[in-house]
């Protein structure tokens, strides 16, 4: 993931993690939309069965890289369901830290 990206620094802006962590991923913070501003103005196939970007999903982080504002992306693989919940599409994305949070362990 990081072939194209030379190591200059000593405080590294790079870090892989492995294994990879479980993390808590809020949708509406990594893909934000701008979509209509009444609700009522979308129709109820387009509500049931579209994208839930509003939804946090459970995800795993793979690495982190920092940006030039001095901010944290990471790498997370995670599934963006239908607002029905029968329906999903697997994706892997560059995510800002702000989006991310770690999952709360199991008892």
């Amino acid at each position: 993931m990081f072939e194209y990206w030379s190591e200059e620094f000593t405080a590294s802006q790079r870090r892989v993690v492995d294994p990879p962590m479980p993390v808590l991923v809020d949708l509406s913070v990594a893909i934000p939309t701008f979509g209509p501003f009444r609700r009522d103005a979308v129709s109820l196939r387009i509500k049931s069965g579209a994208l839930d970007l509003t939804a946090t999903v459970p995800g795993l982080l793979y690495a982190w890289a920092q940006c030039t504002d001095s901010s944290w992306v990471g790498l997370v693989g995670f599934a963006i369901p239908t607002a029905n919940k029968r329906g999903r599409i697997e994706t892997r994305q560059w995510t800002p830290a702000r989006a991310l949070s770690r999952q709360a362990r199991s008892p």
